[in-house]
């Protein structure tokens, strides 16, 4: 652990669990490095009307009175459209660095210290801005995988995105289950995934023997990072990109179900094509005919990456 000038981190947080993964996986990784005191500032039913605009008009114009519980923090974290003006209108106030891990608005992007951009989102490069290859999360190595176990992670509709299709989804997960028939399938579905396509997949749990179906209803807290840890295999929807990055951080070897892209340029469908580019994952119609095989790469550590920087700018 290094001696840091960063003392004390205060972390906004919107109550949307993806985004506060994102956060809370950086400030982790700093607590591992580093002593730290964490002040959570939970935004109470954030929203983009009169709030934000009263918001916008304190960060442009005077300050307003100051949060005593702020006056010590060196740095500020959050993730989320959000949280970008409550910590914008903090910077103003109290003059500390303030980080987020999603791309603003480009009438606030120079307004904050450092921005952690996921490179699907094609921002042009800048001082205060580094392209992470995907969200940083929680998810760790544990080092705990079971060669002969896999993971099939199922999302759902999502009109502006993207185009379901629930049979040639149970197709897809058919022959996965045929090809690897002496492995064991754990399958999950989503809050997004459709009633029809969960009554699908639960037939495969009677129809193979080696198949094991979970309603995402039917699991606690902690059930998804708990398999990521144990299957060394992961298979996950095209639309469920940020459950990719999870199991790539947690050191799985990682598949990509396709779906029918309603924009081949949107950010999910960019970020599926670059991580196959990149070979961090494999596709499910070259995998089945052979041509493609797992590689070993080491387990993505953007959460760690994140935090380095952090503490190489100002620690």
């Amino acid at each position: 652990m290094i001696k840091s000038k960063i003392s004390k981190v205060a972390i906004f947080l919107d109550g949307t669990p993806g985004h506060e993964k994102q956060t809370l996986g950086i400030v982790e990784q700093l607590k591992k490095k580093t002593d730290i005191e964490i002040y959570n500032y939970q935004l109470e039913n954030p929203t983009l009307t009169a709030q934000s605009i009263i918001w916008l008009s304190y960060l442009f114009s005077f300050p307003q009175k100051k949060d005593t519980t702020l006056a010590d923090v060196d740095v500020a974290i959050g993730t989320g459209t959000h949280t970008h003006l409550p910590m914008l209108l903090a910077k103003k106030l109290y003059n500390f660095k303030v980080v987020t891990c999603m791309t603003p608005t480009t009438l606030l992007l120079n307004k904050f210290d450092l921005v952690f951009a996921p490179v699907h989102d094609n921002v042009t490069s800048r001082e205060n801005l580094i392209t992470t290859i995907g969200p940083p999360n929680t998810n760790v190595n544990k080092g705990l995988h079971q060669e002969n176990r896999v993971l099939i992670l199922i999302g759902g509709i999502d009109h502006k995105s993207h185009v379901w299709n629930s049979q040639e989804i149970i197709e897809s997960i058919e022959l996965l289950i045929s090809r690897d028939a002496q492995k064991q399938f754990v399958i999950s579905s989503s809050p997004r995934t459709p009633d029809e396509t969960e009554d699908k997949l639960s037939e495969l749990q009677q129809k193979y023997g080696n198949t094991k179906f979970y309603r995402f209803q039917e699991t606690v807290n902690g059930w998804v990072e708990q398999e990521y840890s144990r299957c060394k295999f992961v298979w996950v929807t095209g639309d469920s990109i940020s459950m990719v990055y999870e199991a790539l951080s947690s050191g799985c070897k990682v598949g990509i179900i396709p779906v029918l892209w309603k924009s081949k340029n949107s950010k999910f469908s960019r970020s599926a094509k670059f991580l196959q580019e990149k070979q961090l994952t494999v596709g499910l119609e070259s995998y089945l005919k052979g041509e493609i095989h797992w590689n070993n790469n080491d387990s993505l550590n953007e959460a760690e990456r994140c935090a380095e920087e952090i503490l190489r700018r100002w620690g």
